[in-house]
């Protein structure tokens, strides 16, 4: 059988890009650790209707809930229609009479001068110059400018004074939430901002399909929030129309939001809702839970809605986040060249695995060359999003080079021998992608699928090469089992493209979720399932297969292509080892978390398969 051969400086090719990553992903930590604090906000409308039913005032349940962590509320704007509906405002004609003689007037009638002024400033946001001058000669009264009714109904009349000033009293933090009117230009978006922001609106939430300002006015939303000091709070989960380029043009003034609707909470149990939330926090960096009643009927609604937010607070808490007030992550303390450098320590490591398949002196030249290009291109967004992915590509494929060339005896060394280089792949992408945009989501690795997958493909390759006559397996009729097999490989390969990605449609199972919220709830952080339960294991089964081979060469015929396809399958898990790395919006200690229990569970299955495997295959006679 060859083997591969390893040049000298391969260690110091490996621990180089292994320490300038650890010191970036340091960096990162501090960074993460700085920013803990949670706020836990509601909708109003939510207090005071719970509030209403319990028969409780509305001073007295913003206090209980304050007691059980609420220090955060949603307003959303209010529209003209709504005013008309509470009474505090007619749209229409009345009759007045003047010298005598009696004449109808169309316009909007209040009762109250503080409405009157609101509305009439809402009218003038909204319409600008059409508005005019809208007093009239009677009292209370403001005359309509020239639009259609329905447009002044639908106009938004901004927060409550009311509510806002309910929320000030209490110490609440208010978050205002517009939608994005037709036609709105740049002075409505700034003159509603500024009017929310009077009001003590600290943090703006879109409402509906887009952002305000969107499209050719969310510069302007931009420029606005920032120079009030306001946070713009980005909705996870959801598909609105401009979130996406407000978030990427200031992410120094963003905060993640998480929320769950009535509907989905209703399908989970209290325990699952509240561990939502709780991972919604510790795991992806959420800084605002939106919370929402878990159930709308009960005896003391807002008591149990309280007792909701409690245990979510104890949990958050128990987990090592905070209650307070929420702030934009700092960037990281590192050199701008310092991604250069990163990506100029995996040059050699690249060169090695390129040699390994490509003899030829001039391709190897040609092949370092562009190594050093794109090091140096990390540089540019495209050179760090291509050097990143060739991370993912080298180090998984060296790491089974590695143990080509080794073929160690202890199975278990062999195995975190490999996930030790694995995993420099995945921390070279955590130290090169360390920034303010990637921790909440403005920008993310682009390269998931073909970084779990080549890498497979190339490694099943090698060692059809090393362990089988791989002209002779092409050469061989294809039988009912070799067919099945295939189809086995490819079904397992096709569920794992359709599951890899942030937004998949093919969602876990009902078996599957049950079995994920054991191990959510009774491990520090649940390690992914095919690493653990498929990867890890069958590739300490193909490590103790090679050995044996490697101890055995007259049964390579045998058992050479079982070892090739056990290697090529379990490295499924070593490119996840990479790609839980990858997801640069986790908190960085968890992703290790994650792959150092996966390693262990791993350990622990593969082992016992590999003892079942070994007592299957024939021994010699001197060694039975």
């Amino acid at each position: 059988m060859n083997r591969t051969k390893l040049p000298q400086w391969l260690a110091m090719a490996l621990l180089l890009p292994a320490l300038f990553s650890l010191y970036s992903i340091y960096k990162r930590n501090q960074a993460e650790s700085l920013n803990r604090a949670t706020a836990f906000a509601t909708e109003y409308e939510t207090i005071e209707a719970l509030a209403a039913a319990q028969g409780m005032p509305i001073d007295s349940a913003i206090e209980e809930m304050k007691g059980q962590g609420l220090n955060a509320v949603v307003l959303s704007e209010e529209s003209v229609a709504e005013l008309i509906g509470r009474g505090r405002l007619t749209l229409g004609a009345q009759s007045f009479t003047v010298g005598g003689k009696t004449a109808n007037e169309y316009g909007l009638y209040f009762s109250d001068p503080h409405d009157m002024a609101r509305v009439q400033r809402a009218l003038r946001t909204r319409f600008h110059d059409l508005a005019g001058p809208m007093n009239s000669s009677r009292p209370l009264m403001l005359s309509l400018p020239p639009v259609a009714p329905a447009l002044v109904r639908a106009t938004s009349v901004g927060l409550s004074p009311d509510q806002t000033e309910i929320a000030r009293r209490h110490g609440l933090q208010i978050i205002a939430r517009f939608s994005n009117p037709p036609g709105v230009s740049s002075a409505t978006v700034r003159d509603m901002l500024t009017w929310a922001h009077e009001m003590g609106a600290t943090v703006f939430l879109p409402s509906g399909d887009q952002v305000l300002g969107r499209r050719n006015a969310l510069g302007t939303t931009q420029e606005t929030l920032q120079t009030l000091g306001m946070l713009y709070a980005t909705p996870e989960f959801t598909r609105i129309g401009g979130d996406d380029e407000l978030v990427k043009k200031a992410p120094e003034n963003v905060v993640r939001l998480h929320s769950a609707q009535v509907a989905e909470l209703d399908r989970l149990s209290p325990a699952d809702a509240v561990e939502r939330y709780v991972k919604a926090a510790r795991e992806r960096n959420m800084r605002v839970l939106l919370i929402r009643p878990l159930s709308f009927g009960a005896e003391h609604p807002l008591s149990d809605f309280g007792d909701f937010i409690g245990s979510i607070r104890k949990e958050v808490e128990k987990e090592g986040g905070a209650l307070g007030k929420p702030k934009p992550f700092e960037p990281p303390t590192l050199p701008r060249w310092f991604p250069i450098l990163i990506g100029l320590s995996i040059v050699p490591a690249g060169f090695f695995v390129g040699s390994a398949f490509f003899s030829d002196r001039r391709l190897q030249a040609i092949g370092l060359g562009l190594l050093v290009l794109l090091g140096a291109a990390t540089a540019v967004h495209t050179g760090l999003q291509i050097m990143a992915l060739v991370a993912t590509l080298v180090f998984p494929v060296a790491a089974f080079l590695v143990l080509d060339a080794l073929r160690p005896r202890n199975v278990l060394l062999g195995f975190l021998l490999v996930s030790a280089i694995s995993l420099i792949g995945g921390l070279c992408v955590a130290g090169m992608m360390n920034g303010l945009p990637y921790y909440i989501k403005a920008d993310e690795f682009s390269g998931v699928k073909i970084s779990i997958f080549l890498p497979i493909v190339i490694i099943g390759f090698l060692f059809l090469q090393r362990l089988a006559d791989l002209k002779s397996v092409l050469k061989a009729p294809i039988t009912w089992s070799t067919v099945a097999l295939g189809v086995t490989i490819a079904a397992v390969l096709g569920l794992m493209i359709a599951r890899t990605g942030n937004d998949t449609g093919a969602g876990p199972s009902g078996g599957e979720m049950v079995f994920r919220n054991l191990l959510d709830r009774f491990l520090f952080v649940r390690p992914r399932t095919k690493e653990f339960l498929i990867g890890h294991p069958l590739l300490i089964a193909g490590i103790g297969l090679l050995s044996y081979l490697t101890r055995h060469p007259n049964k390579v015929a045998t058992w050479g292509g079982w070892a090739a396809l056990l290697l090529m399958v379990g490295s499924m898990g070593q490119t996840s080892i990479v790609n839980t790395l990858t997801h640069l919006h986790i908190p960085v200690y968890l992703s290790l978390a994650r792959i150092a229990l996966g390693v262990v569970l791993g350990c622990i299955i593969g082992l016992g398969l590999w003892a079942i495997v070994s007592r299957l295959l024939p021994r010699d006679q001197e060694e039975a």
